[in-house]
């Protein structure tokens, strides 16, 4: 796999808080690979529609290549190795990209 995309959507292999194991789920890419790890911020994607936090709804879930309505789980923000993403889904629609930043934004206290 070439350096994921920033915005783009990916299958990983993702940790959970309340088991010690892994699954693999839909996360979205935030940054380019890092260091000489190649360490990628990500956020989960979850189609567990209750939200928390600052969770963002993707409104363009079809056309970015999920499978059913999702959230981005903002609050759950973490980072990865680039070899735990296994497959590209697609690309976040501008819209939601501004809806993440936007809550990015706020998640890290970065204000204008």
């Amino acid at each position: 796999m070439n350096g994921p995309k920033p915005f783009g959507l990916y299958t990983a292999e993702f940790p959970f808080l309340d088991t010690e194991g892994t699954k693999i789920r839909p996360i979205i890419v935030l940054s380019l690979a890092q260091s000489k790890h190649k360490i990628v911020a990500v956020v989960p994607v979850s189609s567990r529609l209750i939200l928390e936090g600052l969770d963002v709804v993707l409104g363009g879930w079809k056309q970015e290549g999920l499978l059913r309505p999702s959230v981005a789980r903002v609050h759950r923000l973490t980072t990865l190795l680039q070899s735990d993403l296994r497959s590209e889904i697609g690309v976040l629609e501008p819209d939601d990209i501004r809806l993440l930043q936007d809550e990015m934004r706020k998640f890290l206290s970065l204000y204008d």
